[in-house]
């Protein structure tokens, strides 16, 4: 009877020692959908994360996924969308937003290789159309890339950045005023925004080498406060804001609502710009949102960005004219040439009177892009101002204070933090280029696809990566008096130690030529190619494997002495009979794609091993997660001969 009770006990523990974890999971899981419901991302991604440790699950990398995408984190992002997309039970949505970061991290060519996954799956979901314009910005952005624009002039304004964001840098009338949510000294703030992490948005002046902060005191608790635009003839300014609700609008909502962003104005002599403030004809906190304001030069008219109904989808551009008696006309809508189902934002005009914008929806690099509306007749069309003025990131508000000159946000790679401001030059005068090819070391044949890297000394963040044509050639925009590395990658070959060299003391337009010579891996060398999956249970080629066969295929014509196996690689789970089969099956279509490249037959042989040969402790019986599994999951190759076929 004693040990009867004694086993009844440890039962009893083993079953608490059970429950316990999944019992913090289930809180930590409620806590964290609780935080990410109300737009709370950073401490959401805290919470999510540590459930996840606790018990892996889809729903919890998904939660993951969108809130690092939401404080776009793209490189996050990525690891989680990746994690979504590879999985067996993907959805449709989680291949289409890996690629969407792919492009965001400059991956162009392995994003096209998820849409076409989503266009072999999503047969009526996503339209030919917005396929279409996403393939062609995926390979209009490589061509950029390779191709960047010359006379185009970037770089980050240091001294007014911080690691949080700044944006919206316009010329006012004594300095030049932006947003940021930055700390501005203190520990912490009184009151943190959910989605950040960081203070509400406040307005800055910069004055030469300071910065101030724009002292505006709000009697309807103001939240946001920025950014502006100023008309010195009509000596106004108009700037975004958002403000808690009042009692009447609490109670005419009669629900939970967003609070929407509000454009107000107030005079330029007003010793607090918050103090009376003007509120603009199409506020509509409850139901709406209008932002990014920009006056003309003559202050008569208006341009704001809104998502009120009947526009194209996401936010769109308006204007309003003023009337003769100094209120606001009605909202135009752009239309067609500017507006599209996406997100259009920032309107601007330059000195001489041409418009730009950004947009998530027109042809573009990935994220928010600048482009500028050019007229042709009666028509009008927008033109993507390229690389490198634009970048894989969100790139937006541009602004001029001179002809050519002027000002735009981006969290490209590189900056202080999040949004930095950029100066730009459109009319850059001295250009330094650098053209170079990339050979293999052994033949001094060239290397087709490999990536290549271009990174200012000391500031790796700011590193740009283009991939070599067909023909291993490759180019990139230079700076002045600037120190440079250069190297390549390729699947097949070893890494290639970085090349130095520098712009300094060149002081007229010249073109610098580097190629590269990259070592090929020698036999018997295992090579691990953990980018290539297939679908559950089966053999074909995705098109995201097929961008990585490429790459052996790249190895191969560089050398086309080399022979190599081939080989495939399953989980422990199934009978050993079956994932022989099914290795056997993925290999040969491997071998089959490649010759379809045209590489000759027998320089290849295709091997499937099914779970003899596991790269980790995952063996039948063992408890493991999808990833452990995944690892064992691979496609391995190595040269088996060099010149002899015997």
């Amino acid at each position: 009877m004693k040990f009867f009770n004694n086993t009844v006990t440890l039962v009893f523990g083993f079953c608490l020692l059970a429950v316990l974890p999944l019992r913090a999971q289930y809180s930590l899981l409620k806590s964290a959908d609780r935080e990410f419901d109300t737009f709370n991302f950073v401490k959401a991604i805290e919470l999510y994360q540590r459930a996840y440790e606790v018990k892996a699950d889809i729903r919890t990398a998904e939660r993951l996924a969108e809130s690092y995408y939401h404080i776009r984190n793209y490189r996050e992002a990525e690891t989680w969308y990746a994690r979504l997309a590879n999985h067996d039970e993907a959805k449709i949505d989680h291949i289409l937003q890996y690629g969407h970061v792919l492009r965001n991290n400059s991956k162009f060519r392995e994003a096209k290789a998820q849409y076409q996954r989503v266009a072999l799956k999503a047969e009526g979901i996503i339209s030919r159309e917005e396929l279409a314009m996403l393939y062609a910005s995926c390979d209009s952005a490589v061509v950029w890339l390779e191709n960047p624009m010359k006379a185009v002039e970037v770089k980050n304004q240091k001294n007014w950045n911080s690691p949080q964001a700044e944006f919206g840098a316009t010329k006012g009338p004594d300095g030049l005023y932006f947003a940021s949510d930055r700390f501005d000294g203190a520990a912490k703030p009184d009151v943190i925004y959910g989605w950040t992490g960081n203070p509400y948005l406040s307005m800055y002046v910069a004055k030469e080498e300071s910065v101030g902060k724009v002292d505006a005191k709000w009697g309807d608790g103001a939240n946001h406060f920025g950014p502006a635009t100023f008309s010195k003839q009509r000596n106004e300014v108009y700037f975004a804001v958002t403000r808690n609700l009042t009692r009447e609008e609490k109670r005419n909502a009669g629900k939970d609502v967003t609070v929407n962003i509000e454009i107000f104005s107030n005079s330029l002599d007003a010793a607090n710009w918050g103090e009376g403030a003007v509120p603009f004809r199409y506020n509509n906190i409850t139901e709406w949102s209008v932002g990014d304001p920009f006056l003309s030069t003559s202050g008569d008219t208006l341009y704001f960005t809104s998502d009120m109904s009947g526009g194209k989808g996401g936010t769109d551009i308006y204007y309003v004219v003023r009337q003769g008696d100094g209120a606001w006309g009605d909202a135009v809508n752009l239309g067609d040439a500017v507006n599209t189902p996406g997100d259009e934002r920032f309107p601007a005009i330059d000195n001489q009177g041409d418009f730009y914008f950004s947009s998530d929806g027109h042809l573009g690099m990935g994220g928010l892009d600048v482009y500028r509306l050019e007229k042709n007749g009666t028509s009008a069309k927008a033109v993507n101002l390229g690389f490198p003025f634009n970048s894989p990131y969100d790139d937006f508000s541009i602004r001029f204070d001179r002809e050519l000159e002027g000002y735009v946000a981006s969290n490209r790679s590189g900056g202080a933090g999040a949004d930095d401001i950029y100066w730009f030059n459109l009319n850059k005068v001295v250009q330094i280029d650098l053209e170079g090819g990339v050979y293999n070391e052994k033949t001094k044949l060239p290397v087709s696809g490999a990536r290549v890297t271009l990174t200012p000394a000391g500031d790796e963040m700011n590193a740009v990566v283009v991939n070599a044509g067909s023909d291993g050639k490759f180019k990139f925009n230079l700076a002045e008096n600037t120190d440079y590395t250069l190297t390549a990658e390729q699947t097949g070959f070893r890494a290639f130690t970085p090349m130095a060299f520098s712009t300094s003391g060149i002081d007229s337009s010249t073109t610098l030529q580097k190629d590269i010579y990259l070592s090929p891996v020698e036999e018997k060398e295992v090579v691990v190619l953990r980018n290539i999956y297939f679908d559950f249970d089966k053999a074909d080629i995705r098109p995201d494997a097929a961008l990585e066969l490429d790459k052996i295929a790249a190895f191969l014509n560089s050398d086309p002495s080399v022979r190599i196996e081939l080989s495939a690689h399953a989980d422990s789970r199934g009978t050993a009979a079956y994932n022989i089969k099914l290795t056997q099956r993925r290999a040969d279509s491997a071998v089959a794609y490649l010759v379809s490249k045209g590489i000759a037959a027998d320089r290849l042989v295709a091997k499937g091993y099914g779970f003899t040969k596991l790269a980790n402790h995952c063996a039948k019986g063992v408890e493991c997660t999808e990833e452990e599994h995944q690892w064992n999951r691979r496609v391995e190759f190595f040269v088996i001969g060099n010149g002899d076929k015997e």
